[in-house]
C-alpha cells in the first residue's frame, strides 16, 4: 500500500499528497492521502480498515483514489469535470487506519515486531478462550482479529457514549473499549485531522452487510444533513439505509462521535456480504457499488450542505 501511494504521488504530484496522520503502537505509519483543494472550506474525511480483518476496504479506497487520478483531466460526474469538482472540496483519506490490526489478521502475532505487544496478544487469545469469546483454532482466531495491537477495538474507543458502553472488560480481539476514551494512537490520528481541517462529513468503510448505517441519535439540522448524506450514499451504493439507533448498534464509534459530539454528518458503509476477512471474489461487486461515490461526495461536499 505504501509503495503504491508513493508511486501515485510521484506520478500525480500536483493532484495528491501523502503524509502520516500518526503512528501505530508497533511503529507502522497511518497514511493520509490529501486529494483536492486544501484551500477549500469543505473537507471530507474517509477512513477504512479501522477493524483489522476488514482490510478489503483498503483495496477499495486505493482503487477509488487511483481511478480519480487516472481520470482527473478527462473525467466528469453528471456533467461536471473532475477538475472542477475537486477544486471545490478536499478529501482526507486514511486507507488503512489500523495497520497493526490488518497485520495481525493477515500474519498473526508473528507480524508484530514489539515483544511486549506479542505477549499482550497471546494474553488476549487465552482470555478470549476462557470467556468463550475466541475461536478454538489459533489460525482462525487471528484471521478474524478486529482490534489494534493491544486488544482495543478502535471503533469502541471514541468519546461518545464510551462510559455507558458495556464492553468486555479485558483486552480482546473484539469489543474492548480501552482503559479510557481516545486512548489509542489510531483514534488520535483521526481526531487530529478533524481538529486541523474544516470537516463537513465523514465516511467510515466497514464490512460486512451491504448496508448504510446513519441516524446516530442527532436531531434538527444535523439529523437532516445526516439524512441527506445517507440518502446519497444509499442511492450510489444500492445499499439500504439502516438507523443505528433503531438497530441498537454499539456506541463509542467513529460515526457516533462525529455526529453527536461534533455535529458533523457521518455514515458507516458496510461493504460485502460474507464473513470477514472477505474473499477477493467479492471485490468486483463492492467496486461496482462504490465506484462513483467520491465524485458524488465531491458534489455534495462542495455545496455547503452542512452549514448551519
Amino acid at each position: 500500500m505504501i509503495g503504491d501511494l508513493n508511486l501515485m504521488e510521484s506520478k500525480y504530484p500536483d493532484k495528491m499528497s501523502v503524509g502520516e496522520a500518526g503512528t501505530s503502537l508497533d511503529g507502522r505509519e497511518i497514511m493520509e492521502v490529501i486529494l483536492g483543494n486544501q484551500e477549500s472550506s469543505n473537507h471530507i474525511l474517509i477512513q477504512a480498515s479501522i477493524h483489522g480483518r476488514e482490510y478489503l476496504n483498503t483495496i477499495l479506497a486505493m482503487k477509488q483514489l487511483e481511478d480519480i487520478l487516472k481520470n482527473f483531466e478527462n473525467g466528469s460526474y453528471r456533467g461536471v469535470s473532475y477538475e472542477k469538482l475537486f477544486d471545490n472540496v478536499c478529501f482526507h483519506i486514511l486507507p488503512m487506519t489500523n495497520p497493526d490490526g490488518v497485520t495481525i489478521s493477515q500474519s498473526g502475532p508473528d507480524g508484530i515486531r514489539d515483544f511486549f505487544l506479542r505477549k499482550q496478544l497471546e494474553k488476549c487469545y487465552h482470555n478470549d478462550l476462557e470467556h468463550g469469546e475466541g475461536e478454538s483454532s489459533r489460525e482462525e482466531y487471528w484471521r478474524r482479529w478486529k482490534a489494534n495491537a493491544r486488544g482495543v477495538d478502535l471503533n469502541r474507543n471514541f468519546d461518545s457514549g464510551w462510559k455507558e458502553y458495556q464492553s468486555v472488560n479485558y483486552p480482546s480481539s473484539d469489543h474492548y473499549k480501552g482503559e479510557k476514551p481516545e486512548s489509542e494512537p489510531e483514534v488520535q490520528a483521526i481526531l487530529r485531522l478533524a481538529e486541523e481541517y474544516p470537516i463537513v462529513c465523514t465516511i467510515s468503510y466497514h464490512s460486512s452487510g451491504e448496508v448504510v448505517y446513519w441516524d446516530y441519535g442527532s436531531s434538527g439540522s444535523v439529523l437532516e444533513a445526516d439524512r441527506k448524506l445517507a440518502d446519497l450514499v444509499s442511492e450510489l451504493t444500492g445499499y439500504p439505509k439502516e438507523s443505528s439507533v433503531q438497530s441498537e448498534q454499539d456506541a463509542a464509534g467513529c460515526s457516533d462521535y462525529f455526529v453527536l459530539e461534533c455535529g458533523i454528518p457521518s455514515v458507516t458503509i458496510e461493504n460485502g456480504s460474507g464473513e470477514c476477512p472477505l474473499s477477493m471474489e467479492e471485490f468486483a461487486s463492492i467496486w461496482g457499488s462504490n465506484a462513483l461515490l467520491w465524485p458524488a461526495l465531491a458534489v455534495l461536499g462542495g455545496t455547503d450542505f452542512v452549514r448551519r
